[in-house]
């Protein structure tokens, strides 16, 4: 996948920023929780063994453990604020970048898998919450997050079909298709060598350790690459 960097700015409000800020907290802590969760539970233990590394610490060369940064990507809709996703970025990683190609794959395929588990759960407490007494594995709070801001992501493109919704089918994991609810994102255009790349526009938000440590918004092209701008307050 291609990536570029351009110093080209991207505005964003400052209620934009709080609430970004927030949710992205937010959304990763409900990750974690499933993720938890899942490892307890998957059939699979190639399965496990990628949840177990997305909580995996490197080490640098002074020896001190760096924690992974999660690059969750956000869309802003009509509806708000969406998140479609996110990817584990190990720092000062060893792997060659073959090695750290695959790596990344299998761990945003998994993060997916979290996605989709989440998104069953929501709908599975909100259907069974007068049988579930007071503690459910999610508070209120915690799933009125999922709702607003985590787009629905399921094992089978049947309730998308029901709803008359259009969706998008992510690369499988092992035998397991994904699918998500299609997120228009905004169009975008940058001059990239002289020329115009034409795109749409994802803001990435980088969350390490439960904190959130700011945004890198990017256009994402018809071939998947990526040309990372500059986000700026206004």
């Amino acid at each position: 996948m291609r990536e570029e960097s351009l110093s080209r700015e991207v505005r964003y409000g400052k209620k934009d920023i709080a609430e970004l800020e927030s949710a992205s907290i937010q959304v990763h802590l409900i990750y974690k929780k499933a993720a938890e969760l899942f490892k307890r539970t998957a059939y699979s233990r190639s399965v496990k063994d990628d949840f177990t590394e997305v909580n995996t610490h490197s080490v640098n060369s002074d020896g001190l453990r760096l924690a992974p940064a999660v690059l969750q990507k956000w869309i802003q809709t009509s509806r708000g604020w969406k998140c479609i996703g996110c990817e584990l970025r190990q720092p000062d990683s060893a792997m060659s970048h073959m090695d750290e190609t695959i790596h990344g794959k299998r761990l945003v395929q998994a993060e997916m898998l979290i996605q989709a588990v989440v998104w069953s759960q929501y709908e599975k407490i909100r259907m069974f919450a007068p049988w579930l007494g007071d503690e459910p594995f999610y508070s209120v709070q915690e799933l009125d997050v999922i709702a607003r801001y985590i787009v629905p992501t399921y094992f089978s493109e049947r309730p998308l079909h029901e709803q008359g919704k259009v969706f998008k089918v992510h690369q499988q994991y092992g035998q397991i298709p994904l699918y998500q609810e299609y997120v228009d994102a905004p169009s975008c255009c940058v001059q990239v060598d002289g020329g115009l790349l034409e795109g749409r526009l994802l803001t990435g938000v980088y969350v390490s350790e439960e904190q959130f440590f700011g945004l890198n918004p990017y256009l994402k092209d018809g071939d998947g690459g990526r040309t990372y701008m500059q986000a700026c307050v206004q």
